[in-house]
């Protein structure tokens, strides 16, 4: 999925936004949509996992964990 311009549609198009919002949640609380995870970096690695981020090296989301 790629939501590059999901602020654009959640503007312009506020109903069609809530029922594709609606679903994808459904579809995440039914285990048939996953997100992809690149990494976890320990709170005191923020740095590491903004560079990830930064460089475009990552491929999926970039999780700090406390």
């Amino acid at each position: 999925m790629i939501g590059f311009q999901m602020a654009r549609i959640a503007r312009e198009r506020p109903g069609l936004y809530e029922r594709w919002r609606q679903e994808l949640w459904r579809l995440f609380e039914q285990g048939a949509v996953r997100p992809v995870v690149h990494g976890e970096f320990a709170l005191e690695d923020a740095t590491a996992a903004h560079e990830a981020i930064v460089s475009r090296s990552n491929r999926g989301k970039v999780v700090l964990r406390p």
